[in-house]
């Protein structure tokens, strides 16, 4: 219902929704889906709750749209989960693994993709549609990325590995304690990541079991 009535939305009523996504990201991400009042969203929006429920008729619907824009945005510039990268060798895998950690790392440690995450853990219970956005995310599907690049290093021979799928926990599940729980509990705000050096000993440790 709401796309449908974008594609029909004059330029005014598609400025004025655009307002009222820029209000409602701030209040979301600071307050979640519990702490956000409609008044809250509307007054960073700048607008009355009268227009506010002209464009959403609730808050679920509002957070659930606000939030898959926000996300669009944020991986629009890391396209890192869909690069083609080498495997034909050892030392190509472990640069490509080298590479995608440090970048998947550096993407998700911003404070605003910390701060999308939060909302979407905390709040998967009480809107259960912004559950499924947390596959979406680069946090979500590195897991199956890494296991791409394995299955196709265990057919060249490379890696000998039986379980592909307990490998990919035990190298992704390590190197995300550096934002879980790390950014998303302990710290509001963005984290530091890993140091290079830090990812290259992970990656290392990892191929050192697997070959």
């Amino acid at each position: 219902m709401e796309a449908s009535k974008k594609t029909r939305e004059s330029p005014r009523s598609a400025a004025k929704r655009a307002q009222i996504h820029q209000g409602a990201t701030r209040v979301f991400l600071a307050e979640g889906f519990a702490g956000a009042t409609t008044d809250a969203i509307a007054k960073a929006a700048g607008v009355s709750k009268q227009t506010l429920y002209v464009y959403y008729r609730s808050k679920e619907r509002l957070m659930v749209d606000v939030l898959t824009s926000l996300l669009s945005r944020l991986n629009h510039d890391h396209a890192v989960l869909q690069d083609e990268r080498p495997v034909d060798s050892l030392p190509a895998l472990r640069t490509t693994l080298i590479e995608l950690a440090s970048e998947v790392l550096e993407t998700v440690s911003g404070g605003e993709y910390l701060a999308l995450s939060r909302v979407i853990i905390a709040d998967s219970p009480r809107v259960p549609e912004i559950g499924r956005l947390w596959a979406q995310t680069i946090t979500g599907g590195v897991r199956l990325r890494v296991a791409e690049l394995l299955e196709r290093a265990r057919e060249a021979g490379i890696v000998v590995v039986d379980d592909v799928e307990a490998a990919t926990r035990l190298l992704t599940g390590g190197l995300l304690t550096y934002i879980l729980p790390d950014g998303i509990v302990a710290v509001n705000g963005p984290v530091a990541a890993p140091e290079r050096e830090r990812v290259e000993r992970i990656v290392d440790l990892f191929l050192r079991a697997t070959t």
